[in-house]
Formats: structure tokens, C-alpha cells, sequence
């Protein structure tokens, strides 16, 4: 998190021995580092291309992500001891009444608007994509015994695909970035019950992490709360 840059990150790490840990740590410096630098939008480099559909800083963000790939990648490709190391990403970079968001793998943002809770982000799992094509419900997907089996995280291959979208912020918006430490531990009513009674995003966020670890979750269970205030 960097309240200077408007940014706000959350990834999970895989991989061994803290392996996992690396990948994490690697990932959320990487993408940092390339948003501080591109802040000064007329001497930037895209080394990645820049696309003309996205908002310039959805393409920060897709940048600054594809690096972080490219870090992992190179650094697992190091030593045996790092194959398979990996994590998941996701980001918001707010800049004024916008929200540009990006991630890759399966932690999430939602968006918290008037008592009505909805997920930002489309989980690159094996189930997800079930789903998605109407061959799982979502009862179905909660159970199914490869509901962590991802499809893509940073680090697990060369090339990557980095989803990024933008939306506009209202006054009293609410966004909460999880791991499935989180999301998959805790209903989604009670996510929408502790936002909606929301007193403090630093209290919310901290009933969040108890609520997960009350239903057995792992240690790793994480979550960023940031409310907008016009």
C-alpha cells in the first residue's frame, strides 16, 4: 500500500521452503517500483506495448505487472529450488474519482456501493473458468476438490495475461482487495455485513482476517480496505 502513489496491492505467494513469500514480496516492489517511476506520464517507456483501449493508467498498471512477471519468472528460473514459484496479484491505482484496477490469478477486488457488494475481478482458476462457461454452479465450484487450481499466476510462465479495467469512484465507495485466505473462508454476505457496518476500514479489515481464521483459514489470510472520499 502507498497512499502517496494511490496505490494499493495484494498477492499471494506459491512455492515452498517461503518460496512463495519471495514471489509475493518480488511482485508487489516490482509493480511499486514501475508506478512511481511512470508517474511522470510524459517520460515513461512501455516495454510491453501500450494499448490504446486501456486508460494510461490501466497501462501502468499492465506494465508494471508484465515486469513483475518477468522478475518472478527470471528469479524461479534461477535455481531448482524456485521451479514453480509463483503468486497472484491484484491492484487499484486511484487517481482522483478513478479506480484502475489489474490483476492476475485468483484475489479479488470488490466494490462496496450503497450497501450492494460487487466483485471487480474475474478469478483466472480452473473452476472460475467452469463457471464461466455454465459447466459448474457457484455451490458446485465452492466444493469442487480443484477449486485452487489456478490457470495462470505471476511468475508461472513467460507470458501472462494482466486483466485491468477502470471504473469511476463515488463518494463512500469502498474497496477491498483479498486473498482466497479470505474470500474463500468467509461468505460473501459476511463480507457485505462487516462493509456495510463498516466504522473504519482499519477495524473492518482486521474483522475480516479474525472472521477467516475463526473458519479455520491459513495464516496468509489477507485483505486491503481503502474508502473514497470525494
Amino acid at each position: 500500500m502507498d497512499d502517496s502513489l494511490g496505490l494499493f496491492l495484494v498477492a499471494d505467494g506459491m512455492g515452498g521452503h517461503g518460496h512463495g513469500e519471495t514471489a509475493a514480496e518480488l511482485a508487489i516492489t516490482t509493480t511499486q517500483f514501475y508506478v512511481s517511476a511512470s508517474r511522470d506520464r510524459f517520460d515513461v517507456s512501455w516495454p510491453f506495448g501500450y494499448d490504446a483501449n486501456r486508460s494510461v493508467d490501466e497501462n501502468r498498471l499492465h506494465t508494471a505487472v508484465q515486469l513483475a512477471n518477468r522478475q518472478v519468472w527470471k528469479k524461479a528460473d534461477e535455481a531448482p529450488e524456485y521451479a514453480g514459484m509463483g503468486t497472484t496479484i491484484v491492484s487499484a491505482l486511484i487517481n482522483e474519482d478513478r479506480a484502475a484496477i489489474g490483476h492476475v490469478g485468483d484475489s479479488r477486488i470488490w466494490l462496496m456501493r450503497d450497501g450492494d457488494l460487487v466483485q471487480l475481478t474475474a478469478d483466472d482458476s480452473w473452476v472460475a473458468g467452469m463457471v464461466r462457461s455454465g459447466a459448474l454452479d457457484a455451490k458446485e465450484a465452492k466444493e469442487h476438490s480443484m477449486r485452487s487450481v489456478l490457470t495462470q499466476a505471476v511468475g508461472s510462465s513467460r507470458s501472462i495475461e494482466v486483466h485491468t479495467a477502470e471504473h469511476v469512484l463515488q463518494s463512500g465507495d469502498i474497496l477491498l482487495l483479498t486473498t482466497d485466505g479470505i474470500h474463500g473462508m468467509v461468505d460473501e454476505a459476511v463480507l457485505r455485513s462487516v462493509l456495510f457496518n463498516c466504522t473504519g476500514v482499519d477495524q473492518a479489515a482486521k474483522q475480516l482476517v479474525q472472521a477467516a481464521l475463526n473458519n479455520g483459514g491459513p495464516d496468509n489470510a489477507s485483505c486491503v480496505l481503502v474508502q473514497y472520499q470525494s
